[in-house]
Formats: structure tokens, C-alpha cells, sequence
């Protein structure tokens, strides 16, 4: 879970760091935005604009940090705080991320979200059972 929450700022550097090398190498490593190795405007614009926002990558992370929180969270309580804290280091990561490295996030309807409350709706219980197995110590 330490291991989870330190992976998004992998994800802002490599999102930062890679189109950097990509823009670099197409001005030649110089620094005038003007000297290009591509032909066409779009092969241009595609190098300078942000990537692809993928939000289903972002939903299964957050499934996997509540269901092992809700799952063994009982029997090692250090896992609540260590979750907050992906929680807030995710949400910042995203934060950023949307602001300053990915194109306009995907408009999408309400579906997506009923199917992510939907799943989650089941770790408290999931947390009930296998708590009560680990306390009752039988």
C-alpha cells in the first residue's frame, strides 16, 4: 500500500518528463519552439499537447486502495492512515495532472460512477465479515 501511494508521482514525472525528451529532440535540443522536424501541423500540435486523460486506470486504483484497506484494515489498523494518504496524494496527483499535463478530461455521463459506487458499496461489508473473522481469532 506504501508502494501504492508513492506510484502517482511516477506518473506526474513520467507525464512530465517524457513529452519534455519528445519536444526536445524534435527542436533539435535547442530552444526555439520554431525549428521542427515535423511536416504537418497536426504531427506538430500532437507533440505540444497533453496526453490522453484514461480514467478507468484511475478507478481501479481507487478499488484497490479501498477493498485492501476495507479487507485487512481490521487486523492491521495501520492501513487506514496509510490509505488517507493515497487518498490525498491521488487526488493532488490528478490535480495536477489535469491542470497542467493532459488534454480537456473525457466528458463522460454518470455511468461510470454508479458503476464505481456500486462496487465500492460492498467493502464495508467485506470489512464487517473479515474483521469479525480476525478479531474472533477462530
Amino acid at each position: 500500500m506504501i508502494i501504492n501511494a508513492i506510484l502517482p508521482f511516477s506518473a506526474l514525472a513520467l507525464g512530465w518528463g517524457l513529452p519534455w525528451i519528445h519536444r526536445k529532440m524534435d527542436m533539435k535540443w535547442g530552444n526555439d519552439r520554431y525549428v521542427t522536424k515535423k511536416t504537418s501541423m497536426m504531427a506538430y500540435k500532437k507533440i505540444w499537447s497533453g496526453g490522453e486523460y484514461i480514467m478507468h486506470i484511475k478507478n481501479a486504483g481507487l478499488l484497490l486502495v479501498v477493498f485492501v484497506t476495507c479487507m485487512y484494515g481490521v487486523g492491521m489498523p495501520l492501513l487506514f492512515p496509510v490509505a488517507a494518504l493515497n487518498f490525498f496524494i491521488q487526488w493532488t496527483c490528478e490535480r495536477i495532472m489535469a491542470v497542467y499535463q493532459v488534454k480537456l478530461p473525457p466528458s463522460l455521463d454518470d455511468k461510470l460512477t454508479n458503476n464505481l459506487l456500486a462496487m465500492i458499496k460492498w467493502a464495508p461489508l467485506i470489512m464487517l465479515f473479515n474483521g469479525y473473522w480476525m478479531l474472533s481469532n477462530e
